[in-house]
């Protein structure tokens, strides 16, 4: 009997994603642009698969990236128990359980709520106010998730790549910014993730990496971190003329950002 030597959690998940869309070998190798011949090694655990193989079957299969190590986690839980080698009371009792669980509970949150409309009310583009309830619900449904976990949201989904949620998570981080400054930094560095994302044209980003960048900024500064508040607001001030400089007639109307006084060692002034 050949020996197996691929990594079996692995070689576990690559199939899992092959099965999870009906899939034989050669349509994986059509769809994710693997060798059928490699495909076969790994099946058969004769080869350990790669990291970015990996990835690239999870891409194929519409299976979120970022989710990967939580599922090679449950497939080890798994695999020990089914060889006896792992009691059930240290799952049950281990942190690995609550992890999956609480995994379980965000997953459940995010695809389970009704995802807002791509469009408007009238079939065509979503108008500002519809942008802007769109953003709310968007927020809604990730705001209690860990911010790694909001994060790689919008780096998976185009959904949460929007002007208008990145207008409302750093709403979000204003707001928060004289009780909990790190929750507050915490939410703007996600609105300059969003706006960073955003597709558009070239003023169109800068302009709302700037807006994103003067909250940083305000976020830094209620940290008490002055010396990066003031180059973070120079960052963002520079991309917000920037963007204004070439017309930006894509751009809704976003509300002037809050400016720091020069002589301010407290809280930002509107």
């Amino acid at each position: 009997m050949t020996e197996r030597k691929g990594d079996p959690d692995k070689r576990l998940a690559f199939v899992l994603l092959r099965y999870f869309k009906y899939w034989d070998q050669a349509d994986l190798a059509r769809e994710a642009r693997i060798s059928p011949g490699q495909i076969s090694l790994y099946d058969q655990g004769h080869r350990t698969v790669p990291d970015d193989v990996l990835e690239r079957a999870a891409k194929a299969a519409g299976f979120p990236v970022f989710l990967l190590p939580f599922l090679l986690e449950a497939i080890r839980a798994f695999r020990l128990l089914a060889e006896g080698t792992w009691k059930i009371g240290r799952v049950l009792g281990g942190g690995l359980a609550t992890d999956l669980l609480d995994l379980g509970h965000s997953i459940a949150e995010v695809v389970t709520l009704p995802a807002p409309p791509s469009e408007g009310s009238e079939g065509g583009p979503r108008s500002p106010d519809e942008e802007r309830e769109a953003a709310r619900r968007l927020w809604d449904r990730i705001r209690s998730r860990p911010p790694g976990h909001r994060e790689a949201l919008v780096e998976e989904d185009e959904d949460y790549r929007t002007w208008a949620l990145c207008e409302r998570v750093a709403a979000e981080s204003l707001e928060a910014a004289g009780a909990d400054p790190q929750e507050a930094l915490q939410l703007a560095e996600l609105a300059v993730h969003i706006a960073e994302h955003c597709p558009g044209s070239d003023p169109w980003r800068w302009r709302l990496q700037g807006y994103a960048g003067i909250h940083h900024a305000n976020a830094l500064q209620a940290c008490g971190d002055l010396p990066a508040a003031r180059a973070a607001m120079a960052r963002a001030e520079a991309l917000w003329e920037a963007g204004a400089s070439d017309g930006l007639n894509e751009m809704p109307v976003l509300g002037r950002p809050l400016r720091l006084k020069p002589d301010c060692e407290g809280q930002a002034a509107v």
